[in-house]
C-alpha cells in the first residue's frame, strides 16, 4: 500500500471505524484485488474474513476496471507491469477485471485475523502513486480516514522498529508507526500481546509461548 495507517483493532474497534466511514450508507464493502460488474458487496462480517477489501465510497464514484486491452495495462511504467504481472497471476473469469489503482477513488482496508492469543495490526489506505491526480475531494476522504485512526488510536509502535509503549507487550516485524485504537489499547494493557503475522509464525517455530 502506497499511503496507509497501520494499528490494532478489536472486533469492536474495527465497528466503530465502519460507523465512521458510513459503511452502509455511504460506503460499501467489496473483494479484492478482482471487481466485478456489478460489484459484489460484503457485509461487515464477511469482510472481516477476508485480507483485503475495497471500500467505495459511492459519492467519489466506482473503482475503475482494468483489462489487457486498456491504456493501464500498457507500456513501461511501474503500474503497467504489475497489472500485467497480476493478471497473469489471477487469471480473472470474463466478468471480472483488476481495478486500476491510480484511477479509482477507493480505499484498501486490510482487517486483521481476530486470535484469542495476540492482536495483529490491521492497515487502511490508498494504492493511488497520486491520490490529487484522482481528486482532491478523494485525497481529502483517505487522509481524514486515516487521521481518524491516529486522533483515536494511542502510538503503541515506532518508526525506528520499538516500543513506543514499553510496558506493553509489542513485538512486530516491521517497522511502521503503529496505533492502538481504544478496545485494543485496553487489551494490550490487560497483557495481550500485539504481533504481526510473521511474528506469531517466528515464535511458533521456536517453541516461544
Amino acid at each position: 500500500m502506497v499511503t496507509a495507517v497501520h494499528y490494532f483493532a478489536t472486533l469492536e474497534d474495527q465497528m466503530m471505524l465502519l460507523d465512521y466511514l458510513g459503511e452502509p450508507a455511504k460506503v460499501t464493502l467489496h473483494p479484492w484485488p478482482l471487481i466485478t460488474t456489478p460489484l459484489t458487496v460484503l457485509n461487515r462480517e464477511e469482510a472481516l474474513e477476508q485480507s483485503r477489501v475495497l471500500v467505495v465510497n459511492h459519492q467519489l464514484g466506482l473503482p475503475i476496471p482494468v483489462r489487457p486491452s486498456d491504456a493501464a495495462m500498457q507500456g513501461g511504467s511501474v503500474s503497467a507491469v504489475f497489472n500485467r504481472l497480476n493478471w497473469e497471476a489471477l487469471a480473472p473469469a470474463e466478468d471480472e477485471a483488476l481495478m486500476d489503482a491510480n484511477a479509482s477513488p477507493t480505499i484498501l482496508w486490510s482487517p486483521a485475523r481476530l486470535h484469542t492469543e495476540a492482536i495483529l495490526p490491521s492497515s487502511l489506505g490508498s494504492q493511488a502513486d497520486s491520490m490529487a491526480q484522482i481528486s482532491k475531494d478523494y485525497e481529502r476522504w483517505v487522509n481524514r480516514s486515516m487521521s481518524w485512526v491516529r486522533r483515536n488510536g494511542t502510538q503503541v509502535w515506532g518508526l525506528e522498529g520499538r516500543q513506543t509503549r514499553p510496558d506493553l507487550d509489542v513485538d512486530l516485524s516491521f517497522i511502521s508507526t503503529v496505533f492502538a485504537l481504544p478496545g485494543a489499547l485496553k487489551a494490550l494493557e490487560s497483557g495481550t500481546p500485539g504481533r504481526s503475522s510473521e511474528s506469531m509464525k517466528g515464535e511458533a517455530a521456536t517453541g516461544k509461548e
